[in-house]
């Protein structure tokens, strides 16, 4: 359950990375689906319509929430209890603007990443350089391509419509691919850690069988 509502958190940020006021709805309504039972269900805040990933708002856009019940157990109010201070400061203002417009949190190595594209480490190259590509990097970071065309104006270089469209088209793909990236490996990290932690419990289990059967009372005794 942790491994699933960690998942959720970073969906809800990366699928609504242009408003911090859906960001917060999106976590919350995570918390609230699983507060939910038949006798109280709390699903406001999840998405409506068939095509909801949620149970009841399906149900309630059939008209058959007369028959509707839940499939799973509500989180124990104890637990609920001690997550709901942590869903407070995981959706507080603050940390949710840092979010907006999908970037990595880690600016500076996404930054570095950028400046060693732009002047390979591989290759040698005098310290101006290097200044340039850290320049370059640092506007297309904070600007995007259309960066790219404010140099080239500078350097009495002219660009056309075409330019333009093509510093847009780039920006939005990288957008998009960062997104659809994140979501990918949120996923396939989720399973593998959760593959890798039960092989290493069952690996463990299995090494206290060996042992037993190598240092038990009277194993020699046959030979």
């Amino acid at each position: 359950m942790i491994d699933k509502l960690t998942v959720y958190y970073g969906l809800a940020i990366r699928r609504n990375s242009d408003s911090v006021q859906k960001m917060k709805n999106d976590i919350w309504a995570t918390y609230y689906h699983y507060s939910s039972n038949d006798k109280n269900p709390q699903h406001e805040k999840c998405p409506s319509g068939e095509d909801s990933w949620c149970e009841w708002q399906k149900a309630a856009a059939a008209d058959a929430l007369k028959s509707f019940k839940h499939s799973y157990a509500a989180l124990p109010s104890k637990v609920l209890e001690a997550m709901k201070p942590i869903y407070k400061d995981l959706s507080k203002d603050a940390l949710l603007q840092r979010c907006l417009g999908g970037f990595t949190q880690n600016n500076n190595e996404s930054l570095n990443q950028l400046i060693w594209k732009i002047s390979p480490k591989a290759y040698s190259g005098t310290s101006t350089t290097v200044q340039i590509a850290a320049n370059v990097a640092a506007c297309t970071f904070n600007e995007g391509s259309i960066a790219l065309l404010a140099f080239m104006k500078e350097m009495h270089i002219g660009t056309g419509p075409s330019s333009h469209e093509w510093a847009r088209q780039v920006d939005d793909l990288t957008g998009k691919l960062r997104i659809t990236r994140g979501d990918e490996k949120a996923a396939y990290d989720s399973k593998e850690e959760r593959v890798s932690r039960r092989q290493t419990q069952k690996d463990a289990l299995d090494l206290l069988d060996e042992s037993a059967l190598l240092y038990g009372p009277g194993i020699d005794d046959s030979v």
